[in-house]
């Protein structure tokens, strides 16, 4: 299982003198300098240095040393079933890792890490929780605790659902900026984007139940909180979550841990959209097919073939009655699209980092009204990359916080 010493961590009460010192021995500069780690390289190893959580712990919990494994999820997993306990569990970083701690069975903290690279591409997101979920996550948390109060994410339940490094780093407003600063140059007009999708979709959520909406269904539900950042809203209504199996094992884990607890309005229900009929699932969790229903399709319409986006689409016109509404996001297609802005970027870090997520479908520009109504839906509201600039990244001095991210679009549409 273990390949060899991926690198060793030392946690430190002072990141910065540790740096400095640890520096005047490496003939190199870090490979990564940022206020949650130091990432030093020592021939096929690396030094990580990382602040202590408090004050400077004692002898051996200074100490972390990371394994390369060939299957993260199967070394976990493996190491919880002979009785290791977890300690962090997998994440991915920064450099495009994936990193996990365990505590062995006498008390050593035991780190496991993948290189990107060696993720093995065949893996279904049948085995593995969404990692564009987690990123989402992510972003949603950065945006929670964003300086600019006029665009601060209302998301403050986000962090739930990170891993207890990442939730710490977040304390620190350095490493915030770093972290947004760091996805703006690699991805750029994307945390835009989630604070824009993120408001418009909390606007839609908030309104039908407020309206008293019956039911309300979220596709590939991720980790939306949703369901319990409006608890205090939802009376009558009935709330279905689907997802894949592993995204809401992971989810229901953290929500417990945080103690938050579940609405009693709210049914997980286990899907694959690529597999899985929505309509038997939706039966067999209680839903009722004559109710008034809004469907959150958010983040998922993409990652998905055309084939299986027709059939879910199907499966909401034929199982809602005319009204119903669906509320969703879309990859918009062009000759020039790449060349737009932030467009190039993006593609590149989707592929490597959602590597068994892959971009999948889009609907041409412009072509968004045909494209619903050709599947018995009429198009009720459309939102730009400009007009999501203009509703929800405005400043107080009339300024834009930043430009949308130029390939997605946001949308509802009722059932005809």
């Amino acid at each position: 299982m273990f390949k060899s010493l991926a690198g060793v961590t030392y946690r430190v009460p002072d990141l910065q003198k540790a740096k400095d010192w640890y520096g005047q021995f490496f003939d190199q500069p870090a490979v990564l300098d940022s206020p949650f780690v130091v990432i030093f390289r020592a021939g096929d190893s690396t030094l990580n240095l990382a602040p202590a959580a408090g004050p400077a712990p004692g002898g051996e919990e200074r100490v972390v040393a990371y394994w390369n494994v060939e299957d993260i999820d199967a070394a976990y997993r493996r190491l919880l079933d002979a009785g290791a306990a977890s300690e962090s569990e997998i994440a991915t970083t920064v450099l495009r890792t994936k990193v996990a701690r365990v505590t062995d069975p006498f008390g050593n903290s035991l780190g496991l890490m993948s290189r990107a690279s060696e993720v093995k591409q065949n893996k279904s997101l049948e085995e593995q929780p969404s990692d564009s979920a987690m990123a989402v996550a992510l972003s949603r948390a950065l945006a929670a605790g964003d300086a600019r109060e006029e665009i601060r994410g209302p998301d403050y339940l986000a962090e739930t659902f990170l891993s207890a490094d990442a939730r710490r780093s977040l304390k620190d407003a350095a490493a915030r900026e770093w972290v947004r600063k760091k996805i703006e140059a690699e991805a750029p007009g994307s945390y835009e984007y989630f604070i824009a999708r993120t408001g418009y979709v909390d606007g839609v959520v908030r309104k039908a139940l407020e309206q008293d909406t019956p039911q309300i269904v979220f596709l590939g539900a991720g980790y939306d909180s949703r369901s319990y950042r409006f608890r205090d809203l939802i009376r009558g209504t009935r709330i279905f979550e689907l997802d894949i199996e592993p995204t809401q094992q992971r989810k229901r884990r953290a929500l417990q841990q945080a103690g938050i607890a579940i609405p009693p309005q709210l049914t997980f229900v286990s899907i694959n959209f690529t597999r899985d009929r929505l309509g038997d699932a939706l039966e067999a969790s209680g839903y009722d097919s004559w109710k008034k229903t809004l469907f959150v399709w958010e983040g998922v319409m993409y990652y998905l073939p055309a084939e299986a986006v027709d059939r879910t689409l199907e499966s909401v016109r034929s199982n809602s009655p005319a009204g119903s509404v669906m509320c969703f996001d879309y990859l918009a297609a062009a000759p020039d699209m790449a060349d737009r802005y932030g467009v190039r970027e993006s593609r590149a870090i989707m592929r490597a980092m959602y590597r068994s997520e892959q971009v999948q479908f889009s609907i041409p520009e412009g072509g968004i009204e045909a494209f619903l109504s050709q599947r018995g839906f009429r198009l009720i509201d459309h939102l730009t990359p400009e007009a999501m600039e203009q509703r929800y990244l405005k400043l107080r001095d009339g300024s834009s916080a930043g430009k949308v991210l130029a390939c997605f679009r946001l949308a509802q549409a009722a059932v005809a």
